[in-house]
């Protein structure tokens, strides 16, 4: 090893600037340099000596030998294995669990009780991420239906109006899913209670939509003269899509000027 990095590869960091570059310089460093010059120990050639030797030789073995580098690893909540410095996608499903990471020259595969996941080209530089298409496409279709999921389950826990309405929404030829998200907007600017109230005037009506639902909650807070909320809107959404907000509760404000008072002057009271 010490002969190959002061001859073969010292002086040599811009011409090997790629893996793919170090095969054909072998080659050719090792017929044109490497064999032909005279050993300082068996003062031959080692061409030569090759020759002489090749008869006492054993054939290689029909199976190659494996030298793939194995290494268990644990795929992260993203669905990714970090390997060697870089990160590499594997099918969602398999998320939080142990699987066996097996690295050729040329590439990596992850292998799950014995079968193939994913299959890479190995990547030798540092920080990066490889992901496939595919992986990625299952990816956004289950976080799509968890989604879904929790959002379903967000607006039934509003109470039973909220169930009934949800309950007439997937028996209409409606995305459901769309309609539920809006109502859930509503709900974190108006609070639960104005909410339900539209819902339930809403079941009564049999009018299975949200923007109906908007037109009443608006309507209602027209006659009792109540401002509309100042809506946030964020640069990017959906950094905060996913936060949960308490719900508001407009008699904190009420509470304040109770009687004309400050909470100092209601303290001493």
């Amino acid at each position: 090893m010490r002969y190959i990095k002061h001859n073969a590869l010292q002086g040599r960091s811009e011409e090997l600037t790629r893996w793919e570059d170090y095969a054909p310089f072998a080659v050719s460093w090792r017929d044109e340099v490497a064999n032909v010059r005279l050993h300082q120990t068996t003062r031959q050639r080692p061409v030569d000596r090759f020759q002489e030797e090749r008869g006492w030789l054993r054939p290689l073995p029909a199976i190659a030998f494996p030298t793939d580098e194995m290494v268990s690893v644990v795929v992260t909540s993203h669905a990714r294995v970090k390997f060697d410095g870089n990160r590499y996608s594997v099918p969602p499903e398999l998320a939080r669990k142990t699987l066996l990471l097996r690295a050729s020259d040329t590439r990596v595969r992850v292998l799950d009780q014995g079968r193939e996941v994913a299959c890479h080209d190995r990547c030798y530089e540092r920080g990066k991420l490889i992901c496939q298409p595919s992986h990625q496409l299952e990816a956004l279709k289950l976080r799509r239906r968890q989604r879904a999921h929790q959002v379903e389950n967000a607006f039934d826990a509003l109470g039973e109006a909220a169930q009934k309405f949800h309950l007439e929404l997937r028996h209409r030829p409606v995305k459901t899913i769309v309609h539920l998200r809006r109502l859930l907007h509503l709900v974190q600017l108006y609070g639960r209670q104005e909410v339900l109230a539209a819902l339930r005037r809403a079941n009564e009506y049999q009018t299975y939509d949200a923007a109906y639902v908007e037109t009443i909650l608006l309507q209602e807070r027209r006659r009792r003269e109540l401002p509309s909320p100042t809506e946030v809107r964020p640069q990017r959404l959906e950094l905060i899509q996913e936060i949960d907000v308490e719900e508001p509760d407009p008699g904190t404000y009420d509470r304040l000027c109770d009687d004309g008072h400050t909470p100092e002057e209601s303290s001493h009271d």
